[in-house]
């Protein structure tokens, strides 16, 4: 993605550069934007609460976290199969951690969930199906 990525800026007039760094040590400075955006990445870092700190540090502090995120399935049924298959998942689908309740880690972070949507992803196992959309206030530090 990071490729894909770093060709399409190339051949746009933006003013943008691909910046590859663990998401638990960005290198930025603190405050520096007004938005991040985690896409289907919360579910498999190594630190969650860790890499939403950094997130938290490097937004300004009317800063805004746009997110769409793997969870843990609302339904008890599905959130056993997301647990007992979670090491099978994480080794098949890049360290995916499915079953995470990341809705609760961004609060848990000192984030302000200013609005949130639950979705499904389309044509994928179901375990993986289960999405939070939304956007997260970071508010003063």
């Amino acid at each position: 993605m990071a490729r894909r990525l770093e060709r399409k800026v190339a051949a746009s007039n933006l003013r943008a550069r691909v910046a590859r760094a663990p998401v638990e040590t960005l290198p930025f400075e603190d405050a520096s934007f007004d938005e991040v955006v985690s896409t289907l990445a919360l579910c498999t870092v190594s630190d969650q609460a860790r890499a939403l700190a950094e997130i938290r540090r490097v937004l300004k502090p009317s800063g805004r976290l746009l997110f769409l995120e793997h969870v843990r399935s609302d339904d008890p049924k599905l959130a056993r199969w997301q647990d007992r298959l979670s090491g099978f998942n994480r080794r098949i689908a890049h360290g995916c951690n499915c079953n995470r309740d990341t809705l609760a880690g961004i609060t848990g972070a000192g984030f302000k969930v200013a609005d949130v949507e639950r979705d499904r992803l389309k044509k994928a196992p179901p375990i993986v199906t289960p999405l939070v959309v939304g956007v997260a206030e970071s508010g003063p530090a």
